[in-house]
């Protein structure tokens, strides 16, 4: 009897007797396999009742008794009041409703569909747990995320890269966090070549924290604080540290020559140095001759000093240590240009904003006094004798 190739139904042949029961036959086997849907897959023997239209994906090893004795791998299906069972052919796709999922039928055995997919290509859009759209054609909503390196027994390199690529200089290629659908922070190429991390407190103003020019392999930190720094400091470098003889910021070189640890700059001109020796450390201010328009000889040096006070005092920080000095207001009445800030002034919130005292810059008017000291000592010697005129 003729059968069609794929599916074995049965075919009408001419001047067939009873020709509806071969075409009923077919009719049930295809109720039973296009769009195939199944109660539940792995069965090894048949509910104890069934229904009609209902069916099972047969166990690879079903019970020796039973109604799927010998149907091991078969698509069952109840009909017309009993079992029928078709055997699958490579590429049958089918739904188990219990775990709503597909599987496929190929090398003998039953596979989740997922296990088929080894190439996805040209996808258009692609969402797990959330929509695509035009513009995030991919998106995934997730609390977690794994990527792993394929090792060399995987054929694989061991190492792990993730490539992002921009079209042109001017265009962006960044991983960006949000706080509640808005920036505060961005890493990568943003708008040119560049590599840098930026923040915002709003999603629309934002700052450099770290820019790496490729051309010179340069890297500017706008500021850099110490964990309890407050947003009032001025310092763009800060360093914490505890006691116990740490170091904030330690500066080593091993060669035998001089060399400048720290070079101080205003508009690209030098203006100051702290160079390490091969025995000690020198500071320095630029002081050449060709920078300055000289005005004459220091006025009164003598009197001027006669008007600082110095004094014996303790911090409030530190009551146990005795140190002398001077009061950096007063210093600035005579000696203004030795004194950072304004008396009693304050910050914004409220806090002091302390003077600053420059002691070196003491040392001009101190030399200039002990010259004319010297002088007058000269002249006086001379008056009474104790040195012969020339």
């Amino acid at each position: 009897m003729a059968q069609t190739p794929r599916l074995g139904l049965v075919l009408l042949a001419a001047a067939q007797a009873q020709k509806h029961v071969t075409h009923n036959e077919a009719l049930a086997t295809l109720d039973g396999v296009v769009q195939a849907s199944v109660v539940a897959m792995e069965t090894a023997s048949p509910p104890a009742t069934a229904t009609e239209g209902e069916a099972y994906l047969v166990a690879a090893s079903p019970l020796s008794t039973g109604g799927f004795a010998g149907q091991a791998l078969t698509l069952a299906f109840f009909i017309n009041g009993s079992w029928r069972f078709l055997a699958p052919q490579n590429g049958w796709l089918v739904f188990v409703r219990n775990t709503a999922s597909f599987v496929v039928y190929y090398g003998g055995a039953w596979h989740a569909l997922e296990e088929s997919m080894r190439m996805i290509a040209n996808l258009q859009r692609f969402g797990l747990g959330t929509t695509a759209d035009g513009f995030n054609r991919f998106a995934v909503k997730t609390n977690a995320g794994y990527f792993a390196a394929l090792s060399s027994a995987e054929s694989g390199t061991g190492d792990l890269r993730l490539t992002l690529n921009k079209i042109q200089s001017g265009n962006t290629a960044s991983c960006l966090f949000q706080t509640n659908w808005s920036g505060r922070a961005e890493i990568g190429l943003t708008g040119d070549e560049c590599w840098r991390v930026k923040v915002s407190s709003d999603g629309t103003t934002w700052q450099d924290v770290v820019v790496a020019d490729p051309s010179s392999g340069a890297v500017r930190i706008d500021r850099l604080l110490s964990g309890r720094a407050q947003p009032r400091v001025q310092a763009c470098l800060e360093a914490e540290f505890g006691d116990g003889g740490k170091q904030g910021l330690a500066l080593n070189t091993t060669g035998s020559t001089p060399v400048t640890a720290i070079g101080f700059a205003r508009g690209g001109t030098q203006i100051g140095s702290i160079v390490l020796t091969t025995s000690g450390v020198s500071y320095n201010t630029t002081s050449d001759y060709r920078l300055k328009t000289l005005l004459g000889p220091i006025e009164d040096p003598l009197k001027r000093l006669q008007q600082l006070h110095p004094y014996r005092f303790v911090f409030k920080s530190n009551p146990d240590k005795i140190d002398e000095g001077f009061l950096a207001h007063e210093v600035a009445r005579i000696l203004p240009q030795a004194v950072q800030g304004q008396k009693d002034a304050v910050h914004d919130d409220g806090s002091p904003l302390y003077q600053q005292l420059d002691r070196t810059a003491l040392i001009p008017m101190l030399v200039a006094a002990v010259q004319d000291l010297a002088a007058r000592v000269d002249f006086l010697d001379r008056q009474l004798g104790f040195v012969q005129n020339p």
